[in-house]
């Protein structure tokens, strides 16, 4: 019995020496990257490592960073065998906020480093800035050198990043403290899960959107309202503002309704104008509100969208409207109250027939959007 088992620990030990052949063949060599190659890390583990023959310049002002400015997220870095060729660490880096770490990423068959932060100022220690037509971002990723034993390769190296955006609706949004705003999730056949956002504006460019805080609007003041969809294809699909309208309840189906878009269209031009619908994800309009809501002191808002998809219909409204009334929702979120502060109007009266003089208060609170995915 004793010679039996020795045999057959002899007859294992080639297969050992072969299965090691096929892990840095196979496993090793097919997850790394075209600039890596196998290397023995202890004598036993194998492990991706870069290149010794790369044509990397060893000057660091020769390292140039990535960078993605997304609409919610901004992406930097650098390509690890170039940190490595200047004699960083790869295994270092961080934005201006340490606790903001690299990882690896693998891009056009390339090892990247990369950090990422969100939209917002001081996370990962980002500043903002503004002129009046930009929001610009700024951080730092941070490397430091290789030390081997005790010699020092390279100083550390910081590299300044930044993102500019057009100062519109959406920008707006992410430099607001606590901005009015409603937020949904939708799903679109065949692409995910998407976001829908609605928010009301001060002024004609939707730059500066109101706060949770409550404001005043005159009672003569414009009334700016903006929805948009996020993370989909703008080139084919479109936001259709399908219906807007106030009721003196939360309640979208309250029959007491003054609509202020119908059928896609302007209910009354002269107190409504709609800046854009259907023609991309922004949809944008404005309304003197107390055109509408005659001696009620106290509205709310609802609107009706539609996710349009443009290479299957025709999502640019032609007014005057020639389609049936309102369509069904299939979400609904509600905006209001909205209230008229300090001129509580006498029964039998309307706003728009008595001149009261006076500010309307917006409060704080939920947005109606109504959501409709029309795709074919």
């Amino acid at each position: 019995m004793l010679e039996m088992r020795i045999v057959i620990i002899l007859l294992l030990i080639p297969c050992i020496s072969v299965s090691g052949t096929d892990v840095n063949s196979t496993l090793c060599s097919e997850s790394c990257s075209k600039e890596e190659e196998c290397v023995m890390s202890d004598g036993v583990n194998w492990k991706c490592a870069c290149q010794k023959n790369l044509n990397y310049s060893t000057e660091m002002s020769s390292l140039t960073p990535e960078l993605v400015c997304g609409s919610n997220l901004i992406k930097t870095g650098l390509s690890k065998c170039h940190m490595e060729s200047v004699g960083l660490n790869s295994s270092s880096v961080h934005l201006l906020n340490s606790s903001c770490q690299g990882f690896e990423d693998r891009e056009e068959n390339i090892t990247m480093v990369m950090a990422v932060m969100g939209r917002r100022e001081g996370e990962c220690g980002t500043t903002i800035t503004t002129n009046g037509t930009h929001v610009t971002y700024t951080n730092t990723l941070h490397a430091a050198h290789t030390v081997v034993g005790n010699v020092i390769f390279n100083p550390k190296a910081d590299v300044q990043f930044t993102c500019s955006y057009p100062l519109d609706m959406q920008t707006s949004l992410h430099i607001a403290i606590n901005p009015i705003v409603s937020t949904v999730k939708i799903a679109i056949t065949g692409l995910g899960i998407s976001t829908a956002k609605m928010s009301l504006y001060q002024t004609p460019n939707y730059s500066e959107p109101y706060t949770s805080e409550s404001v005043s609007l005159p009672i003569e003041s414009t009334l700016y309202v903006g929805v948009f969809v996020e993370d989909i294809e703008g080139d084919r699909f479109a936001v259709v503002l399908e219906s807007c309208y106030a009721t003196p309840s939360p309640d979208p189906s309250d029959p007491v309704q003054f609509f202020m878009i119908q059928n896609r269209c302007p209910n009354n031009q002269g107190f409504i104008t709609v800046q854009e619908n259907g023609m991309s994800l922004n949809s944008a309009f404005s309304v003197e509100l107390f055109k509408f809501v005659g001696n009620f002191d106290s509205v709310y808002l609802h609107c009706g969208v539609q996710v349009c998809d443009k290479t299957a219909e025709t999502c640019t409204p032609s007014c005057p409207a020639r389609r049936s009334a309102f369509v069904k929702s299939e979400e609904v979120l509600t905006i209001g109250p909205i209230t008229c502060a300090g001129c509580r109007l006498p029964p039998g009266s309307s706003s728009a027939s008595t001149g009261l003089a006076g500010a309307w208060m917006i409060i704080g609170g939920l947005i109606s959007v109504i959501l409709h995915l029309h795709l074919l």
